[in-house]
């Protein structure tokens, strides 16, 4: 259970930095993005660098919290399965800060999550 914790934290920490790094973009062309990108080269890059490191953390978490899930609709209950509302929460408490950048965040983590989730190694029946 503690390393489902220091997941948790280290998810919200890394998608919090990624919010506050990521450069502003209040601009309606292409263009001037690129041009946002070029002035702030630094933040850019150490945002998508939290941004990956986040999206394995998160993924990786999400892998875990989907086969719990899977394991409760068979009639398993876990107790891992507390750190769903708490991960659902934190989220929540991201798009607080960021909604589009957390949506990003979280939305590709689904996707590594459920891609990364290998059903024949874990007990799935049809892969």
């Amino acid at each position: 259970m503690m390393h489902f914790t220091v997941r948790l934290i280290g998810t919200f920490i890394l998608g919090y930095l990624f919010i506050k790094w990521f450069p502003d973009f209040e601009a309606q062309r292409t263009s001037d993005v690129l041009v946002e990108l070029v002035l702030h080269p630094v933040e850019f890059f150490a945002a998508s660098i939290v941004f990956i490191l986040g999206l394995i953390v998160q993924g990786s978490l999400m892998k875990f919290e989907l086969y719990y899930v899977m394991r409760l609709f068979k009639g398993h209950i876990h107790r891992e399965l507390m750190i769903v509302p708490v991960h659902v929460g934190m989220i929540y408490g991201l798009t607080l800060i960021g909604m589009w950048e957390t949506l990003l965040f979280s939305i590709l983590a689904v996707f590594y999550g459920i891609i990364s989730l290998d059903l024949r190694r874990q007990g799935g029946h049809h892969a």
